[in-house]
C-alpha cells in the first residue's frame, strides 16, 4: 500500500527553500507468536517493513506511507493516491487526489481525482474542481465477491463568494453523474445489488456575519436534484411544479427527486460567556454526490451555552436540544428525541480539581395512525453521570497524581405493555476507578497502579468485573535505555461462573546511536472465560517482537 498526499505549499518564499531534503522513519519488525488452547490468530513468525519518508522539493512536502508484510493479503482495489496543492499568495492549485470542501451540502470533503483551483484576491472567494468522485467496480468473477458495485462517477463543483473569514457569503454548485460507458449490464449482479447510473445537481450557499464584535449569524442550505436511474424514460408530464421548471435546465425523469436542506444559527461569545441557538432541517433522502454522508429526515433545535467564572477556575459548556424525524409523514411513527449534555471543570487550586459531566438522551415514538401497535412504541431515556476528582503534587524531585473516577449510566424503558413476568429492559452500568502515579524525576522512574470495578445489571444480566494493574518504567544510560513493564488482572463474576483475564508486558528500547533505535517486547495474555457448560476453552497467547527503527 502506498499513499501520497500533500497539503497546500506556499510558493511565495520559493527562492529561500532548499532544492531537496528528506525526513521520516523506517522500521523492520519481526514478530514471533504462540497460542496454546485455541486456534492461532496469526502466523508463528512474520516480518513487517514499514516507513513514512517525506521528500521536500523547494518546500513542497511529499509524504509517503509504505507497509509490507510477508503475510498474504488480498486487495481488490489497491489504494494508491497522489496529490499536490501548491499555493502562491492568493492562488492555490489542486491536482491529483484532493479533499476540497466548498459547502457541507455540495462539495463537502469528498475525495476527488482531478484538478482545480481556489482564488482569493482580496475579499473575492472563487473555487473550481473537476474530476472523478468514484472508480468503477464490478463483481469479481473469480472470487464471487459481493463488494458493492459502482460506476465511474465524474463531476465538477464551482464556488463564488465574497467576504473575509469572519463575514462572508458563498454560493456553490455541484454537478455529477455516473458514467455507464464500458459497464455492461450483464456484469451487474441484479440479485444482490441492483444498481443503475445516477445523476445529481446541487446548488447551495454558506454564509456568516460577525457584528458588534461578539455576535454571529451563520447559515447554510442547499437544494439537491437526484436522479436515481438515468436509464428511466423522461415523462411527458410532471406533477411537481418545481421539477417542471428545473426540467428546462437539468436532466429530469421519473426517478428524479428534489430535496432541500437548511441550517441557521445565531450566537454570542466573549471571553467569559457564550450562547448559540441553531436550527437544522434536512428532508428525507437528501444526498449529494460531493459528500460521503449527510444525516437526513431530521429537524432539530439546539442551544449551546458556555461560561467561565471564579477567575477562570470554573468552566462549563453544554448543549440542549430536541430532534424529530418523519418530516414528510412517510413513516408509521414519529421519533422525538431530547438531548442534553454538560461538562464542567472546577480547578480549586494548583493541586486539586474536579471534572463532571452529564448527558441525557430521551427517545419517544408517537404513532401517526390508529393502527399503530402499542407494543411497537418506544419510550426510552439514557442518562450518564460522571465525576472525576484529581490531586497533583509536583516538585523538582518527584510528582504524585491521584485520580478517582465514578460514572453511572442507565437506560430506562418506559414502555408499559410488558407483563409482570417479563424481563426488564432497563440497564444500569456503574464504573469506579482509582489510579495512583508517582514519578521520581531525577532517577527517571515512574510507577503507577490502579483498581477498577464495573457492574452491569438489567435485561437479564448481572455481571461484575474487578481489575487491578501495576506498571512502571525506568530510564537509564543517560536516556538511551528505557525499560517498561505492565501487569493487569481482571476477575469477572456472572451467571455462567467466574472468569479471569491476565495481561503482562515487558518492553525495552535502546538508542544505539542518534536516529537508530532497537525495540524489544514480550506480551502475554491468559484468558479463563466463565463457562460452566465447557463450551469455551482457556487459552494462553504469547507474542514477542523485535524491531529496528531508523529515523532521519
Amino acid at each position: 500500500m502506498v499513499c501520497i498526499k500533500t497539503n497546500a505549499q506556499d510558493l511565495s518564499n520559493l527562492k529561500n527553500q532548499k532544492p531537496f531534503s528528506y525526513s521520516g522513519a523506517l522500521e523492520l519488525r519481526s514478530i514471533g507468536y504462540q497460542m496454546n488452547g485455541a486456534p492461532d490468530r496469526r502466523n508463528p513468525l512474520s516480518l513487517i517493513v514499514s516507513g513514512s519518508p517525506t521528500l521536500s522539493l523547494y518546500g513542497w512536502d511529499i509524504p509517503f506511507s509504505i507497509v509490507y508484510a510477508d503475510r498474504k493479503t488480498n486487495f481488490q482495489q489497491p489504494f494508491n493516491q497522489f496529490g499536490l496543492s501548491p499555493s502562491y499568495k492568493w492562488i492555490t492549485l489542486h491536482g491529483g487526489y484532493r479533499n476540497v470542501s466548498f459547502s457541507p451540502f455540495t462539495l463537502g470533503g469528498h475525495t476527488m481525482l482531478g484538478a482545480g483551483a481556489e482564488l482569493n484576491p482580496g475579499k473575492l472567494r472563487l473555487g473550481f474542481m473537476y474530476g472523478r468522485l468514484n472508480k468503477a467496480t464490478i463483481i469479481d468473477q473469480t472470487t464471487q465477491s459481493l463488494a458493492p458495485q459502482a460506476f465511474n462517477r465524474k463531476g465538477y463543483a464551482v464556488k463564488v463568494g465574497y467576504g473575509s473569514q469572519k463575514s462572508f457569503l458563498d454560493f456553490s454548485y455541484l454537478k455529477a453523474k455516473d458514467d455507464s460507458v464500458g459497464f455492461q449490464r450483464g456484469q451487474q449482479n441484479m440479485q444482490f445489488n441492483p444498481i443503475a447510473p445516477a445523476g445529481n445537481s446541487v446548488v447551495g450557499y454558506k454564509g456568516q456575519v460577525t457584528f458588534l464584535k461578539n455576535f454571529l449569524i451563520e447559515s447554510e442550505g442547499a437544494m439537491s436534484l437526484y436522479t436515481r436511474n438515468l436509464y428511466t424514460n423522461i415523462p411527458d408530464t410532471l406533477e411537481d411544479p418545481i421539477l417542471k421548471k428545473i426540467k428546462k435546465f437539468a436532466t429530469v425523469n421519473a426517478s428524479s427527486e428534489l430535496y432541500t436542506a437548511f441550517s441557521a444559527g445565531v450566537g454570542y461569545r466573549d471571553k467569559k460567556y457564550g450562547l448559540k441557538v441553531n436550527y437544522r432541517r434536512v428532508e428525507p433522502e437528501f444526498k449529494s454526490m460531493g459528500a460521503y454522508f449527510i444525516t437526513s429526515d431530521l429537524e432539530a433545535w439546539t442551544v449551546t451555552p458556555s461560561f467561565v467564572a471564579w477567575k477562570n477556575k470554573i468552566s462549563f459548556n453544554g448543549s440542549i436540544g430536541i430532534q424529530n424525524d418523519n418530516l414528510q409523514n412517510q413513516k408509521a411513527a414519529m421519533n422525538k428525541r431530547f438531548i442534553g449534555a454538560g461538562n464542567a471543570t472546577v480547578q480549586v487550586n494548583d493541586k486539586f480539581g474536579v471534572d463532571a459531566s452529564y448527558s441525557n438522551f430521551s427517545n419517544d415514538q408517537t404513532p401517526n395512525t390508529v393502527r399503530f401497535a402499542d407494543s411497537l412504541r418506544i419510550v426510552q431515556t439514557t442518562q450518564m453521570y460522571s465525576l472525576m476528582p484529581r490531586y497533583i503534587i509536583s516538585t523538582e524531585k518527584y510528582s504524585h497524581m491521584i485520580t478517582l473516577s465514578a460514572s453511572l449510566s442507565n437506560l430506562n424503558d418506559f414502555n408499559q405493555f410488558f407483563d409482570n413476568n417479563a424481563i426488564s429492559r432497563n440497564m444500569d452500568t456503574k464504573q469506579l476507578m482509582a489510579n495512583y502515579n508517582i514519578g521520581f524525576i531525577k532517577q527517571g522512574i515512574n510507577v503507577n497502579t490502579s483498581v477498577n470495578t464495573t457492574m452491569l445489571e438489567g435485561m437479564g444480566i448481572n455481571q461484575t468485573y474487578t481489575g487491578f494493574s501495576l506498571g512502571g518504567d525506568i530510564t537509564l544510560l543517560k536516556s538511551q535505555l528505557r525499560l517498561a513493564t505492565n501487569h493487569s488482572i481482571t476477575f469477572g463474576k456472572q451467571e455462567l461462573g467466574k472468569s479471569m483475564i491476565y495481561n503482562s508486558s515487558l518492553n525495552t528500547k535502546y538508542q544505539v546511536r542518534k536516529g537508530h533505535i532497537l525495540d524489544f517486547g514480550v506480551y502475554l495474555l491468559s484468558n479463563s472465560p466463565a463457562d460452566n457448560a465447557g463450551l469455551q476453552q482457556r487459552y494462553t497467547e504469547l507474542r514477542g517482537e523485535l524491531a529496528y527503527q531508523l529515523r532521519f
